[in-house]
């Protein structure tokens, strides 16, 4: 596909240039019928398990046909995959509708794939792309993934080329997003949607794109949402689930879920209720924490904050914190990452507003990260959500300076130990590192 200027981003050293492009040039849409008929919008995720690999992409070519070929010779791509197909209308009447996702399964752990989009004529093929998968349990250290809430298609200019970045180095196994996108994916009858997931494709094709709902993703009834991501639940289709999920990846246990339900859907609480306890006693069952001995939780708005813009974390009777902090306390989740305030801030191990060690040995409590600052569109791009002052003994490092954009790596050293790093975009550096050691997984 042809490059554009609006999507090469630089950033001091770091430069990224990227081959979606934008709906909104009519004339290009539709002066040039080959870039019509390709595929855009590729991106990655997990499927049933860290062996699947489920690639979607979008396209103007309204044929329900296409494949990916794909092998561990990117010269050589011998295998090959139909894709499914659906229109995605709800909240989309401008927006690319046409929708396919093909399942790589039964892939070698710690291989790399190169893969290939074809259109329904097999003529029209996207860029080769790569990705790697986690290796086995037994080399599964170290291991880590990036999580970050909060991008949009302006504010986000300053974390996408660190991302790409990130994706380059090959240290992760995959891209964490916790909510908000592009600010917002129905804007413009679905056009910022497009414009945004091009934007991230050289990111989120090379590697595994895991994602959860935020506030910005509600309307039409998460349709956005369901229709743009395959994560990996039971439900097959888009108009079903997907707003909760859990998987293992390699020594971590991952679980994904949806704060909305509490503001806009509490029909949905229970059903996710239900999820998360049959989910959670499996994963932190004595003999699976032998195998797989971290939990990781992750959702958009945080069930404590220090921030002084009035939302749910700010208030003693947080919506969020009643309905699930008991949860996961419950079943000895280590970590609680979250986005939703345009700020960061690491607290102590706290649990019922109580703080049970101001150390991270052994934790007694779940240890929450709020990673908000991956830059949303509010503010003209400013985008921050001031803090004062620390609102409870919990908070144990804050950051809010308009404009800081950021994000957090995850790297689990081995079986006992783990360390947080809040990156500072601008010049490249961790503003935040601490290290977690925990002896004793298990239920608190």
């Amino acid at each position: 596909m042809r490059k554009h200027s609006w999507l090469c981003l630089s950033l001091g050293v770091v430069s990224v240039t990227c081959h979606g492009r934008s709906r909104g040039d009519k004339n290009e849409q539709h002066g040039d019928e080959s870039l019509a008929a390709a595929a855009e919008q590729i991106h990655l995720s997990f499927g049933y398990s860290t062996r699947e690999i489920v690639v979607m992409w979008s396209s103007t070519n309204n044929s329900k046909a296409g494949s990916i070929r794909y092998g561990t010779d990117s010269g050589n791509l011998t295998l090959s995959v139909a894709a499914e197909s659906w229109l995605f209308t709800e909240g989309n009447p401008d927006g690319v509708q046409s929708v396919f996702r093909a399942r790589l399964k039964e892939l070698a752990p710690g291989a790399t794939y190169s893969y290939q989009v074809y259109s329904s004529d097999g003529q029209n093929a996207s860029n080769v792309f790569s990705f790697t998968l986690p290796r086995l349990l037994d080399k599964a250290y170290p291991m880590q993934v990036v999580m970050f809430g909060d991008m949009g298609k302006v504010g986000g200019s300053a974390t996408l080329p660190r991302l790409m970045q990130e994706v380059q180095s090959k240290k992760n196994v995959a891209l964490i997003h916790v909510g908000d996108f592009a600010y917002d994916l129905q804007t413009d009858g679905g056009k910022r949607g497009d414009d945004f997931m091009n934007r991230i494709q050289d990111a989120a094709a090379n590697i595994p794109y895991m994602t959860c709902p935020g506030n910005h993703e509600i309307p039409f009834n998460f349709s956005h949402y369901r229709n743009r991501f395959t994560m990996p639940t039971i439900e097959e289709t888009p108009s079903s689930g997907q707003l909760w999920w859990g998987l293992d990846i390699g020594p971590v246990h991952f679980v994904s879920y949806d704060t909305e339900l509490y503001f806009a859907h509490p029909e949905l609480i229970q059903a996710q209720l239900e999820f998360l306890n049959k989910d959670l006693s499996l994963a932190s069952s004595p003999e699976q924490r032998k195998k797989v001995p971290w939990i990781v939780a992750f959702g958009h708005r945080p069930m404590y904050c220090s921030n002084v813009d009035g939302d749910d974390c700010t208030t003693l009777s947080s919506k969020v914190r009643a309905g699930l902090e008991e949860t996961f306390n419950k079943y000895g989740v280590d970590f609680i990452i979250e986005g939703h305030e345009h700020s960061y801030e690491r607290l102590y191990p706290v649990f019922n507003d109580t703080v049970t060690q101001k150390n991270y040995i052994n934790p007694r409590a779940p240890i929450h990260m709020i990673s908000g600052q991956a830059g949303c569109n509010e503010q003209d791009g400013v985008c921050n959500n001031p803090i004062m002052g620390k609102k409870g003994d919990w908070s144990a490092f804050r950051s809010w300076l308009p404009g800081q954009y950021g994000y957090g790596r995850l790297k689990f050293l081995n079986a006992t130990h783990a360390q947080w790093s809040q990156m500072y975009d601008i010049i490249n550096f961790s503003e935040d590192t601490v290290i977690i050691e925990q002896q004793n997984h298990g239920p608190f």
